[in-house]
């Protein structure tokens, strides 16, 4: 069974602004039901959906949607010359 993992910085990106769920939901154009979910960690969201509350919030998909290891590792990989 999957452990559930609640996407903090999302949370807390959404009520350091003070919008609601229903508030967050509304403004990228989904349901409030499929934003609990992906808070909750139930579901990963849809890229198109992602790009839609990371603009809300500004703030990146990365910062929102990947723990901290993943985080690092992008940084990482960036800094590396090809």
């Amino acid at each position: 069974m999957k452990k559930l993992v609640p996407r903090i910085n999302l949370i807390s990106s959404r009520k350091n602004i003070g919008m609601t769920q229903d508030d967050l939901a509304m403004e990228a154009k989904l349901s409030r039901g499929m934003l609990s979910n992906i808070e909750r960690g139930y579901t990963l969201p849809s890229l198109p959906v992602a790009y839609r509350i990371s603009r809300v919030l500004k703030k990146s998909m990365e910062y929102l949607f990947f723990e901290e290891d993943a985080q690092k590792m992008n940084i990482i990989k960036k800094s590396k010359p090809v």
